[in-house]
This record gives C-alpha cells, structure tokens and sequence, in this order.
C-alpha cells in the first residue's frame, strides 16, 4: 500500500518516535504497541509530553497533517504485524469518556479507503460497544460489552481489531 507517512526512529522495545510537521510547529510523536494478553497488543499512539515522560492520546495537535500522521499510525502497525505474524493489533480512537474521537472516525475512513487491499492478506474487525441506560458508550474500555464482527464499510465501530489471515 502506498501511504503517505513520516519516518520513524525506535525508541523502546515497542515503540516509535517521528514529528509531525505543520501550520502549529513540531511536534513530537510517539506509537507504541502494549502488550495486552494471548498476542494481543493494543495500538497507542500521541504526542510525547516530554515534562511527564509519557504519551499523551488526548491532545489534538490540529498541524493540518493528520492524514500523514494516521498514514503513519497504519504503516507501523503492519509493519508490526509482518514482524509478529501470530499478533493481533487493537485500536480505538477513544480520547474522552462517552465522547467518540476524530481519531476513531479517521481510523474507520482510512480502513475504508484501504479495505480492498487490506482485506486480501488481514481479518478486521469492528466492534459496536453497547450503550447503557444514558445513552453514553461504557466509560473504561474493561467495561466495555458489546460484539466484534467483520468490517463491514461504512458501519460505524468503537474498535478495531487486525491480524494476519
């Protein structure tokens, strides 16, 4: 797949440092791919808060690059998969308690754009949280009920869920 996307340099056993370039300045980045359970591995990406040491997914850089900055998100997390064959990638783009995430609407676009190619050699999946009696999708992801099934485009998910067919 052809991706627009910026270089990465590793910086941890599982994890990516690159900078995002744009109309608000330099910014850096990281994604990180934490272990989760049984080949598992939760797909985590943000800016790098120098100051606490940490990823930070709730900022929201706004450098006009983000289709770059997901291009390269997506283009680490098969490379990922090439390496870990028997993994299974995890992804929301849940920033905000009840509150459904640019990130998780770009992610479902990006799929869409790319399913065609992507669904020859992957499995994806889609999951659809339930909503309690509110109206608010579950707080914490372990709190979470609901069901996976294959990507269907244009369905609106929660998650996602990749692997090697």
């Amino acid at each position: 797949m052809n991706i627009e996307s910026y270089t990465t340099e590793l910086v941890g056993e599982r994890e990516f440092k690159f900078f995002s370039e744009g109309k608000n300045g330099r910014f850096e980045m990281r994604i990180r791919f934490d272990y989760l359970d049984d080949d598992l591995y939760n797909l985590a990406f943000g800016v790098w808060d120098e100051d606490a040491q940490k990823l930070d997914d709730c900022i929201e850089v706004r450098n006009g690059d983000m289709n770059k900055i997901l291009g390269t998100v997506a283009s680490k997390a098969l490379d990922f998969l090439e390496n870990n064959p028997e993994s299974s990638v995890f992804a929301t783009g849940r920033t905000l308690p009840g509150k459904l995430a640019v990130r998780n609407r770009k992610y479902q676009m990006g799929i869409n754009m790319y399913y065609a190619e992507l669904i020859d050699r992957y499995h994806i999946y889609g999951f659809k949280a339930a909503i309690n009696i509110t109206g608010n999708n579950l707080r914490s992801l372990t709190e979470w009920v609901g069901d996976w099934e294959p990507f269907r485009k244009n369905a609106n998910y929660d998650a996602f869920l990749i692997n090697f067919k």
